[in-house]
């Protein structure tokens, strides 16, 4: 192959990696490829050109100096402003779209503390009711049934994080006496009916 043709193939094909590079994450291996891709185009260029045409060769490196921050330049400014360039880059979101999303989330913070209903079995995901809206939800990673009371505890991105609300300990001793106080209140009683006497 002829040493001129290589030269220019070889640093057409290390431009394009370089463009490759900014956009596509390799961890620099795009970028190791290209500069391999340029050292083979010089060795080319200078086989070709260094002892025939020193103007050539001397021309081929003030193109490479040039080209290569204005390639990367143009990768950076202007490719993704064009149509080939919006349809591989992902646009970035409009304040519109952000906005929704922090005043949902700010909402979903505002239901912190309340209590809501499971309306569905949470194992350990499901659905919640609160203030009669149906919300994705999460418990600590324990099983809770449907028609539980829940309390809000925290916001995990879209989901709410919730835990059982224990019943109202219920004391004891003051039970036993209101179970005594109406058993007399039971035995003061008449019957309304008559016990056989044997």
């Amino acid at each position: 192959m002829d040493y001129s043709l290589l030269a220019i193939l070889a640093l057409i094909v290390a431009l394009l990696m370089l463009v490759a590079e900014i956009f596509l994450p390799s961890g620099g291996i795009i970028a190791i490829l290209a500069l391999t891709s340029i050292a083979g185009s010089v060795w080319a260029a200078w086989m070709a050109w260094w002892g025939t045409s020193p103007g050539l060769w001397w021309t081929y490196i003030a193109s490479v100096i040039v080209l290569i921050p204005t390639t990367l330049g143009f990768a950076v400014r202007i490719f993704p402003n064009t149509a080939w360039g919006k349809k591989v880059i992902h646009e970035v979101p409009t304040l519109d779209e952000v906005t929704g999303f922090r005043e949902e989330t700010e909402h979903l913070r505002s239901l912190i503390g309340k209590i809501g209903k499971t309306q569905t079995l949470l194992n350990p995901s499901g659905f919640v009711l609160v203030n009669h809206e149906r919300h994705h939800c999460e418990s600590q990673g324990m099983i809770v049934d449907a028609q539980v009371d829940v309390e809000i505890i925290a916001v995990e991105g879209t989901r709410l994080v919730v835990k059982v609300v224990k019943p109202p300990v219920v004391d004891e001793t003051k039970s036993g006496e209101k179970s005594a106080a109406s058993d007399e209140r039971a035995g003061d009683e008449s019957f309304d009916f008559e016990v056989p006497e044997n």
